[in-house]
C-alpha cells in the first residue's frame, strides 16, 4: 500500500466510476481493479460495493477514507516541507536507452514539469554504453540506462524498473509458432542484434552461445525503434521488451516467438555523478523512479515491473 493507492480510493469514491478514475489518474482499468483489490486484500474489508450509481464506498470504505485523506494531506505537506521546487533551477542534458522514450520518459517529463517547473530537460538516445561515456566526460548530467554498467564508476544509481525480453517475428517470416523454439530453431533466422562489443550484443551472443555450429546472421543496429522496424519488414528476429512493442502485437504485425529457454530480463537505472551539485540529477533521478512505478503499475507485470528495494539491481547474466 502506498501514496497512489490511497489517492486511488479517494478519486474513486468522488467519481464512482472505475473509468473515470483511470482516466483521472492516466492509468488503465485494471491497475485501477488491482489497486483497490490490493487494499481490500491487506485489509480484509470491502471498501466498495457496485449500485445504479456506481462505485459507493462501504461504512469501513467510508472510515478508511478519512483516514486516508489525513495521511494523504500530511504526505504531501512533507513534501512540499522537504522538496522546495523553488530552489531546484536549471537544465537537466538527459541520456535515456530508446526503449524507455515510448514507456517511462513521457511520465517522467509530465512529473518533472509538475513537480520542479524552474527545471528543464534536454535528451538524447543511444546505447547504455555510449550513454554512460558521456555522462562520465561530463557532457550529460544523468542517463537512464541498462543493467548495471555504470557499477564501480563514478555515479550514484537508482534503480527504475525491468522489463521482459521476448523474440519476436512478423507473420512474413513464416515461423512456425505451434511448439516452443529452442535456440537452434531460432538461429536458422536471420538475429536483429545491436553493434558489436556492446553489451546489448553481449546477451544475444550468450543465448546462442551454445549454438556455434549455427551460422548466426546478425543485422545490427544502435536503436530499438530500427530494430523493430527491421523484424515487422519481415528481415528477421529480435528479442526486444515486449512493454515497447505492445502496439505492434496487438495489431498483428509482429508476434512473440514461444521459447524453450527464456531471454533475461534487462533492468534499468538512472546514473548521475556522484557529486551532483546543485542536486538537480538527484531530484531527478528520484522522479524517474517515480514515473517508472507509474509505469509498471500501469502495464502487465509479467512484462514490466519494479523491485522493491531501493538498492541497485542484481548483475545481469
Amino acid at each position: 500500500m502506498n501514496i497512489r493507492f490511497l489517492e486511488t480510493v479517494l478519486w474513486l469514491a468522488r467519481l464512482r466510476s472505475i473509468k473515470a478514475t483511470a482516466e483521472q489518474l492516466c492509468i488503465t482499468h485494471t491497475a485501477i481493479s488491482n489497486r483497490i483489490a490490493s487494499i481490500e486484500q491487506d485489509l480484509g474489508v470491502k471498501l466498495f460495493v457496485r449500485s445504479e450509481h456506481g462505485f459507493e464506498p462501504t461504512p469501513e470504505g467510508l472510515r478508511f477514507i478519512d483516514q486516508a485523506q489525513v495521511i494523504i494531506d500530511a504526505y504531501h505537506t512533507l513534501r512540499r516541507v522537504m522538496l522546495d521546487p523553488g530552489r531546484l533551477r536549471g537544465h537537466v542534458r538527459l541520456g535515456a536507452v530508446s526503449t524507455l522514450i515510448p514507456t517511462v520518459f513521457p511520465l517522467l517529463v509530465r512529473t518533472v514539469r509538475e513537480e520542479y517547473p524552474h527545471v528543464s530537460l534536454s535528451v538524447t538516445t543511444e546505447l547504455s554504453d555510449r550513454l554512460l561515456k558521456e555522462l562520465e566526460a561530463g557532457r550529460l548530467d544523468m542517463a537512464l540506462v541498462s543493467d548495471l554498467s555504470a557499477n564501480g564508476a563514478p555515479f550514484e544509481l537508482t534503480p527504475l524498473c525491468s522489463f521482459s525480453m521476448d523474440f519476436v517475428a512478423s507473420p512474413l517470416l513464416g515461423v512456425d509458432c505451434s511448439q516452443p523454439l529452442t535456440p537452434q530453431d531460432l538461429a536458422r533466422y536471420p538475429i536483429i542484434g545491436y553493434p558489436s562489443g556492446t553489451r546489448s550484443q553481449a546477451r544475444i551472443e550468450s543465448y546462442f552461445a551454445d549454438e556455434a555450429q549455427q551460422t548466426v546472421v546478425i543485422h545490427a543496429s544502435a536503436a530499438l525503434p530500427t530494430n523493430v522496424q527491421m523484424v515487422t519488414s519481415g528481415i528477421g528476429i529480435a528479442a526486444v521488451p515486449l512493454a515497447s512493442v505492445q502496439r505492434e502485437v496487438q495489431q498483428g504485425s509482429l508476434v512473440v516467438l514461444p521459447v524453450t529457454k527464456p531471454f533475461v530480463a534487462v533492468h534499468y537505472v538512472a546514473a548521475y555523478i556522484r557529486n551532483d551539485q546543485p542536486g538537480l540529477a538527484r531530484a531527478v533521478a528520484a522522479l524517474a523512479r517515480q514515473a517508472a512505478s507509474r509505469y509498471c503499475e500501469a502495464s502487465d507485470p509479467a512484462h514490466a515491473w519494479q523491485e522493491e528495494r531501493t538498492d541497485v539491481f542484481p548483475e545481469n547474466p
